[in-house]
Protein backbone atom coordinates (compact mmCIF):
# COMPACT_ATOMS: atom_id res chain seq x y z
CA UNK A 1 0.00 0.00 0.00
CA UNK A 2 1.55 3.25 -1.05
CA UNK A 3 2.51 5.59 1.78
CA UNK A 4 0.50 8.82 1.85
CA UNK A 5 2.60 11.86 1.44
CA UNK A 6 1.95 14.43 4.16
CA UNK A 7 2.22 18.03 3.00
CA UNK A 8 3.82 20.39 5.48
CA UNK A 9 2.29 23.88 5.81
CA UNK A 10 4.45 26.75 4.70
CA UNK A 11 6.35 28.24 7.58
CA UNK A 12 7.21 31.91 7.68
CA UNK A 13 10.44 32.47 9.54
CA UNK A 14 9.99 34.13 12.90
CA UNK A 15 12.66 36.61 11.93
CA UNK A 16 10.37 38.00 9.22
CA UNK A 17 7.63 38.84 11.74
CA UNK A 18 10.15 40.38 14.09
CA UNK A 19 11.62 42.56 11.36
CA UNK A 20 8.19 43.72 10.18
CA UNK A 21 7.14 44.57 13.71
CA UNK A 22 10.36 46.49 14.32
CA UNK A 23 9.91 48.56 11.15
CA UNK A 24 6.28 49.37 11.99
CA UNK A 25 7.20 50.35 15.52
CA UNK A 26 10.02 52.56 14.31
CA UNK A 27 7.73 54.34 11.87
CA UNK A 28 5.08 54.87 14.53
CA UNK A 29 7.61 56.21 17.00
CA UNK A 30 9.04 58.52 14.37
CA UNK A 31 5.58 59.82 13.59
CA UNK A 32 4.79 60.41 17.24
CA UNK A 33 8.12 62.07 17.78
CA UNK A 34 7.43 64.40 14.88
CA UNK A 35 4.06 65.37 16.32
CA UNK A 36 5.50 65.83 19.78
CA UNK A 37 8.28 67.98 18.40
CA UNK A 38 5.82 70.27 16.63
CA UNK A 39 3.68 70.49 19.75
CA UNK A 40 6.63 71.30 21.96
CA UNK A 41 7.76 74.01 19.56
CA UNK A 42 4.29 75.55 19.48
CA UNK A 43 4.08 75.37 23.27
CA UNK A 44 7.48 77.00 23.61
CA UNK A 45 6.50 79.71 21.15
CA UNK A 46 3.29 80.30 23.11
CA UNK A 47 5.24 80.66 26.34
CA UNK A 48 7.30 83.42 24.69
CA UNK A 49 4.34 85.25 23.16
CA UNK A 50 4.20 88.96 23.94
CA UNK A 51 0.91 90.73 23.21
CA UNK A 52 1.12 94.37 22.10
CA UNK A 53 -2.04 96.07 23.38
CA UNK A 54 -3.00 99.58 22.22
CA UNK A 55 -4.79 101.96 24.56
CA UNK A 56 -8.39 100.99 23.82
CA UNK A 57 -7.92 97.41 22.58
CA UNK A 58 -9.51 94.87 24.91
CA UNK A 59 -7.20 92.06 23.90
CA UNK A 60 -7.91 88.32 24.13
CA UNK A 61 -10.65 87.06 26.47
CA UNK A 62 -11.46 90.28 28.37
CA UNK A 63 -12.95 89.95 31.84
CA UNK A 64 -15.44 92.80 31.37
CA UNK A 65 -16.47 95.60 29.07
CA UNK A 66 -14.35 98.73 29.20
CA UNK A 67 -14.68 101.02 32.20
CA UNK A 68 -12.04 103.47 30.97
CA UNK A 69 -13.18 107.07 30.90
CA UNK A 70 -12.43 109.27 27.92
CA UNK A 71 -9.53 111.55 28.81
CA UNK A 72 -6.97 113.61 27.00
CA UNK A 73 -4.21 111.65 25.32
CA UNK A 74 -0.86 112.08 27.08
CA UNK A 75 2.11 113.16 24.99
CA UNK A 76 4.29 110.30 23.77
CA UNK A 77 6.89 109.31 26.31
CA UNK A 78 10.47 109.19 25.14
CA UNK A 79 13.64 108.35 26.95
CA UNK A 80 16.80 110.37 27.07
CA UNK A 81 19.99 108.76 25.70
CA UNK A 82 21.28 106.06 28.03
CA UNK A 83 24.83 104.75 28.52
CA UNK A 84 25.56 101.20 27.48
CA UNK A 85 24.18 98.96 30.22
CA UNK A 86 26.55 96.91 32.32
CA UNK A 87 26.20 93.15 32.48
CA UNK A 88 24.50 91.00 29.87
CA UNK A 89 22.14 92.75 27.50
CA UNK A 90 18.58 91.58 26.96
CA UNK A 91 16.66 91.62 23.69
CA UNK A 92 14.00 93.87 25.18
CA UNK A 93 16.37 96.31 26.91
CA UNK A 94 13.59 96.92 29.43
CA UNK A 95 14.22 99.21 32.41
CA UNK A 96 12.59 99.19 35.83
CA UNK A 97 11.03 102.17 37.59
CA UNK A 98 9.68 102.26 41.16
CA UNK A 99 5.92 102.68 41.33
CA UNK A 100 6.06 105.78 43.52
CA UNK A 101 8.21 107.77 41.10
CA UNK A 102 6.67 111.23 40.47
CA UNK A 103 5.70 111.62 36.83
CA UNK A 104 5.60 107.91 36.07
CA UNK A 105 1.81 108.14 35.70
CA UNK A 106 -0.50 110.81 34.37
CA UNK A 107 -4.11 111.84 34.71
CA UNK A 108 -6.59 114.70 34.52
CA UNK A 109 -7.29 116.93 37.51
CA UNK A 110 -10.40 115.78 39.42
CA UNK A 111 -11.20 113.13 36.80
CA UNK A 112 -10.59 109.43 37.43
CA UNK A 113 -9.43 107.44 34.42
CA UNK A 114 -11.66 104.46 35.32
CA UNK A 115 -15.24 103.99 36.47
CA UNK A 116 -14.52 101.91 39.56
CA UNK A 117 -18.18 101.47 40.56
CA UNK A 118 -18.99 100.11 37.10
CA UNK A 119 -16.00 97.77 37.31
CA UNK A 120 -17.30 96.42 40.61
CA UNK A 121 -20.75 95.83 39.12
CA UNK A 122 -19.32 94.01 36.10
CA UNK A 123 -17.22 91.64 38.17
CA UNK A 124 -19.65 90.90 40.99
CA UNK A 125 -22.49 90.19 38.54
CA UNK A 126 -20.73 87.02 37.33
CA UNK A 127 -19.73 84.59 40.06
CA UNK A 128 -17.24 82.70 37.88
CA UNK A 129 -15.53 85.89 36.77
CA UNK A 130 -15.44 87.20 40.32
CA UNK A 131 -13.80 83.99 41.51
CA UNK A 132 -11.24 84.01 38.69
CA UNK A 133 -10.46 87.70 39.14
CA UNK A 134 -9.99 87.25 42.88
CA UNK A 135 -7.70 84.27 42.40
CA UNK A 136 -5.50 86.15 39.92
CA UNK A 137 -5.41 89.18 42.24
CA UNK A 138 -4.60 87.19 45.37
CA UNK A 139 -7.77 88.15 47.25
CA UNK A 140 -11.10 86.61 48.23
CA UNK A 141 -14.03 87.05 45.85
CA UNK A 142 -16.01 88.84 48.53
CA UNK A 143 -13.21 91.39 48.91
CA UNK A 144 -13.41 92.63 45.31
CA UNK A 145 -15.36 95.86 46.03
CA UNK A 146 -13.00 96.95 48.80
CA UNK A 147 -9.96 95.92 46.78
CA UNK A 148 -10.98 97.98 43.75
CA UNK A 149 -11.95 101.00 45.84
CA UNK A 150 -8.51 100.91 47.44
CA UNK A 151 -6.82 101.36 44.04
CA UNK A 152 -6.08 104.63 42.26
CA UNK A 153 -7.02 105.50 38.65
CA UNK A 154 -4.17 106.83 36.50
CA UNK A 155 -2.89 106.51 32.94
CA UNK A 156 0.47 105.12 31.86
CA UNK A 157 3.05 107.57 30.54
CA UNK A 158 5.28 104.86 29.08
CA UNK A 159 4.74 101.59 27.27
CA UNK A 160 4.70 99.12 30.16
CA UNK A 161 5.32 95.35 30.47
CA UNK A 162 2.86 93.43 32.64
CA UNK A 163 1.43 89.99 33.20
CA UNK A 164 -2.13 90.30 31.95
CA UNK A 165 -5.00 87.87 32.53
CA UNK A 166 -7.91 86.94 30.32
CA UNK A 167 -11.02 84.99 31.28
CA UNK A 168 -11.54 81.68 29.50
CA UNK A 169 -13.49 78.55 30.41
CA UNK A 170 -14.21 79.83 33.88
CA UNK A 171 -10.59 80.57 34.78
CA UNK A 172 -8.05 83.37 34.55
CA UNK A 173 -5.40 82.77 31.88
CA UNK A 174 -2.14 84.68 32.23
CA UNK A 175 -0.19 86.13 29.32
CA UNK A 176 2.61 88.65 28.87
CA UNK A 177 1.75 91.98 27.30
CA UNK A 178 2.92 95.53 26.69
CA UNK A 179 0.34 98.20 27.46
CA UNK A 180 0.61 101.34 25.37
CA UNK A 181 1.32 104.68 26.96
CA UNK A 182 -2.02 106.33 27.71
CA UNK A 183 -3.68 103.13 28.91
CA UNK A 184 -5.98 103.62 31.90
CA UNK A 185 -5.06 101.42 34.86
CA UNK A 186 -5.72 101.13 38.58
CA UNK A 187 -2.59 101.11 40.75
CA UNK A 188 -2.12 99.99 44.35
CA UNK A 189 -0.36 101.57 47.33
CA UNK A 190 3.03 100.49 45.95
CA UNK A 191 2.35 102.08 42.57
CA UNK A 192 1.90 98.75 40.77
CA UNK A 193 -0.69 98.44 37.98
CA UNK A 194 -3.35 95.98 39.20
CA UNK A 195 -6.29 96.36 36.79
CA UNK A 196 -6.53 97.38 33.13
CA UNK A 197 -9.68 99.42 32.73
CA UNK A 198 -10.25 98.74 29.01
CA UNK A 199 -11.01 95.08 29.74
CA UNK A 200 -11.27 94.65 33.52
CA UNK A 201 -8.30 92.28 33.51
CA UNK A 202 -6.23 91.79 36.66
CA UNK A 203 -2.56 92.67 36.25
CA UNK A 204 0.65 91.49 37.88
CA UNK A 205 4.35 92.23 37.35
CA UNK A 206 5.81 90.57 34.24
CA UNK A 207 7.84 87.38 34.15
CA UNK A 208 11.07 86.88 32.25
CA UNK A 209 11.10 85.13 28.89
CA UNK A 210 13.56 82.36 28.14
CA UNK A 211 14.75 83.76 24.83
CA UNK A 212 13.45 86.45 22.52
CA UNK A 213 9.65 86.89 22.60
CA UNK A 214 7.31 86.51 19.64
CA UNK A 215 5.11 89.59 19.27
CA UNK A 216 1.38 89.17 18.87
CA UNK A 217 -0.32 92.22 17.40
CA UNK A 218 0.94 95.16 15.40
CA UNK A 219 3.10 97.81 17.07
CA UNK A 220 1.72 101.32 17.40
CA UNK A 221 3.47 104.41 16.14
CA UNK A 222 6.33 105.20 18.49
CA UNK A 223 6.62 101.70 19.96
CA UNK A 224 10.24 100.86 20.73
CA UNK A 225 11.05 97.62 22.59
CA UNK A 226 14.03 99.30 24.25
CA UNK A 227 11.79 102.04 25.67
CA UNK A 228 9.37 99.69 27.43
CA UNK A 229 9.45 99.96 31.23
CA UNK A 230 8.63 97.59 34.07
CA UNK A 231 7.05 99.04 37.22
CA UNK A 232 8.37 97.62 40.48
CA UNK A 233 6.93 98.13 43.98
CA UNK A 234 7.71 101.39 45.76
CA UNK A 235 10.06 100.77 48.71
CA UNK A 236 7.22 101.49 51.13
CA UNK A 237 3.45 102.05 50.88
CA UNK A 238 2.51 105.48 49.59
CA UNK A 239 -0.50 107.55 50.65
CA UNK A 240 -0.35 110.00 47.74
CA UNK A 241 0.99 109.61 44.25
CA UNK A 242 2.36 112.53 42.24
CA UNK A 243 1.23 112.40 38.63
CA UNK A 244 1.39 114.67 35.60
CA UNK A 245 -1.70 116.54 34.46
CA UNK A 246 -1.91 115.40 30.85
CA UNK A 247 -4.06 118.42 29.94
CA UNK A 248 -1.73 121.26 30.94
CA UNK A 249 1.48 119.47 31.94
CA UNK A 250 1.45 120.43 35.63
CA UNK A 251 1.79 118.34 38.78
CA UNK A 252 -1.13 116.67 40.59
CA UNK A 253 -1.06 114.98 43.98
CA UNK A 254 -3.64 112.20 44.04
CA UNK A 255 -4.64 110.32 47.17
CA UNK A 256 -4.28 106.55 47.00
CA UNK A 257 -7.77 105.04 46.85
CA UNK A 258 -9.40 108.22 45.54
CA UNK A 259 -11.42 106.43 42.88
CA UNK A 260 -13.09 109.60 41.54
CA UNK A 261 -10.01 111.83 41.86
CA UNK A 262 -12.17 114.46 43.56
CA UNK A 263 -9.52 115.03 46.23
CA UNK A 264 -6.82 115.97 43.72
CA UNK A 265 -4.55 118.81 44.76
CA UNK A 266 -2.25 120.95 42.72
CA UNK A 267 1.16 119.75 43.83
CA UNK A 268 4.44 121.50 44.41
CA UNK A 269 7.18 120.30 42.09
CA UNK A 270 9.12 117.34 43.48
CA UNK A 271 12.45 118.57 44.86
CA UNK A 272 15.33 116.90 43.08
CA UNK A 273 18.41 116.45 45.30
CA UNK A 274 20.62 116.43 42.24
CA UNK A 275 19.86 119.39 39.93
CA UNK A 276 19.48 118.55 36.28
CA UNK A 277 21.05 121.33 34.19
CA UNK A 278 19.33 122.49 31.07
CA UNK A 279 20.97 122.50 27.67
CA UNK A 280 23.64 125.14 27.12
CA UNK A 281 21.37 127.06 24.77
CA UNK A 282 20.51 129.51 27.53
CA UNK A 283 17.27 130.46 29.25
CA UNK A 284 14.67 129.73 26.63
CA UNK A 285 11.63 130.64 28.69
CA UNK A 286 13.14 133.81 30.19
CA UNK A 287 12.09 132.93 33.72
CA UNK A 288 15.56 132.63 35.26
CA UNK A 289 17.84 135.44 36.32
CA UNK A 290 21.57 135.57 35.65
CA UNK A 291 22.27 133.46 38.74
CA UNK A 292 20.05 130.68 37.48
CA UNK A 293 17.21 131.30 39.95
CA UNK A 294 13.59 131.35 38.89
CA UNK A 295 11.72 134.62 38.92
CA UNK A 296 8.52 134.93 40.91
CA UNK A 297 7.39 133.96 44.35
CA UNK A 298 8.22 130.28 44.08
CA UNK A 299 4.60 129.18 43.77
CA UNK A 300 4.89 128.26 40.13
CA UNK A 301 4.19 124.64 39.36
CA UNK A 302 4.70 124.78 35.64
CA UNK A 303 7.88 122.71 35.42
CA UNK A 304 10.89 122.90 33.16
CA UNK A 305 10.69 120.87 29.99
CA UNK A 306 13.97 119.05 30.45
CA UNK A 307 13.73 118.17 34.11
CA UNK A 308 13.30 114.47 34.75
CA UNK A 309 10.66 113.72 37.43
CA UNK A 310 12.29 112.77 40.68
CA UNK A 311 12.20 109.27 42.18
CA UNK A 312 11.07 109.50 45.83
CA UNK A 313 13.29 106.53 46.64
CA UNK A 314 16.39 108.22 45.25
CA UNK A 315 19.04 109.34 47.70
CA UNK A 316 21.45 112.23 47.37
CA UNK A 317 24.06 110.07 45.73
CA UNK A 318 24.27 109.43 42.03
CA UNK A 319 24.08 106.06 40.36
CA UNK A 320 27.36 104.32 41.23
CA UNK A 321 27.80 103.29 37.62
CA UNK A 322 27.62 106.83 36.27
CA UNK A 323 29.66 109.91 37.07
CA UNK A 324 26.94 112.22 35.75
CA UNK A 325 23.18 112.02 35.50
CA UNK A 326 22.57 109.65 32.56
CA UNK A 327 19.11 111.03 31.89
CA UNK A 328 20.38 114.45 30.84
CA UNK A 329 22.35 114.48 27.56
CA UNK A 330 23.30 118.09 28.30
CA UNK A 331 25.34 117.25 31.40
CA UNK A 332 29.06 117.84 31.09
CA UNK A 333 31.88 115.86 32.70
CA UNK A 334 32.52 118.76 35.08
CA UNK A 335 29.14 118.49 36.77
CA UNK A 336 29.49 117.39 40.38
CA UNK A 337 27.02 114.98 41.99
CA UNK A 338 25.39 116.11 45.21
CA UNK A 339 27.30 114.62 48.17
CA UNK A 340 25.49 111.99 50.19
CA UNK A 341 24.66 112.54 53.82
CA UNK A 342 26.84 110.37 56.04
CA UNK A 343 24.62 107.95 57.93
CA UNK A 344 27.04 105.11 58.60
CA UNK A 345 30.43 103.83 57.58
CA UNK A 346 31.49 105.85 54.54
CA UNK A 347 32.14 104.00 51.35
CA UNK A 348 34.17 104.97 48.32
CA UNK A 349 32.26 105.96 45.16
CA UNK A 350 32.21 103.37 42.43
CA UNK A 351 33.64 105.82 39.88
CA UNK A 352 36.09 108.73 40.27
CA UNK A 353 34.60 112.17 40.82
CA UNK A 354 35.42 115.02 38.44
CA UNK A 355 38.32 117.27 39.50
CA UNK A 356 37.37 119.81 42.17
CA UNK A 357 34.28 117.92 43.35
CA UNK A 358 33.94 117.10 47.07
CA UNK A 359 33.83 113.46 48.06
CA UNK A 360 30.51 112.15 49.44
CA UNK A 361 31.94 112.27 52.98
CA UNK A 362 33.49 115.72 52.69
CA UNK A 363 31.45 118.65 54.06
CA UNK A 364 30.42 121.12 51.41
CA UNK A 365 29.53 124.79 51.59
CA UNK A 366 26.88 124.44 48.93
CA UNK A 367 23.51 125.32 50.53
CA UNK A 368 20.54 122.96 50.21
CA UNK A 369 19.09 122.90 46.75
CA UNK A 370 16.26 125.41 46.51
CA UNK A 371 15.79 125.43 42.77
CA UNK A 372 12.72 123.32 42.01
CA UNK A 373 11.82 121.72 38.70
CA UNK A 374 8.56 123.38 37.82
CA UNK A 375 7.19 121.23 35.04
CA UNK A 376 7.20 117.54 34.25
CA UNK A 377 9.45 116.77 31.33
CA UNK A 378 7.88 116.30 27.93
CA UNK A 379 7.88 112.56 28.20
CA UNK A 380 11.21 111.70 29.79
CA UNK A 381 10.88 108.69 32.05
CA UNK A 382 13.07 108.72 35.16
CA UNK A 383 15.47 105.90 35.94
CA UNK A 384 15.55 104.11 39.25
CA UNK A 385 19.20 103.74 40.41
CA UNK A 386 18.28 100.98 42.82
CA UNK A 387 16.96 98.60 40.22
CA UNK A 388 18.48 96.47 37.50
CA UNK A 389 19.52 97.88 34.16
CA UNK A 390 18.33 94.59 32.67
CA UNK A 391 15.41 93.28 34.70
CA UNK A 392 14.55 90.65 32.11
CA UNK A 393 18.05 89.17 32.21
CA UNK A 394 17.68 85.39 32.19
CA UNK A 395 20.55 85.15 34.68
CA UNK A 396 18.02 86.23 37.31
CA UNK A 397 14.88 84.30 36.32
CA UNK A 398 13.10 85.13 39.54
CA UNK A 399 13.16 88.87 39.02
CA UNK A 400 9.53 89.06 37.99
CA UNK A 401 8.24 85.81 39.36
CA UNK A 402 4.87 86.43 40.94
Amino acid sequence: MPRQRRENPVRVPTRTYAMTLAISTALAVAGLAGCAGDGDKKAADGERELFLQPVAAQGPDPFTDSTAKSTATPPPVTRSPQPSPTGSATPQGTRTIAGGTPGLYGGTHAVGSCDVDQQIRFLTADRAKARAFAEASGIEAGAIPGFLRGLTPVVLRADTRVTNHGFRDGSATGFQSVLQSGTAVLVDERGLPRVRCACGNPLKPPVAFQGAPHHNGGPWSGYRPTQVVVVTPAPRPITNITIVNIVNNTWIERKIGDEDADEDRRAKPPVSPTPTPKDSGGDQDGRRDQDGHRDGDGDQDTPDENVVPNDPGRTDSTDPTDSTDPTDPGSSSADCPTPSAVTGTPTEPASPLPPGCPSPTTPTDVPPQSQEPEEPDDGLVPDDPYLSENPLDDSDPGTFAS
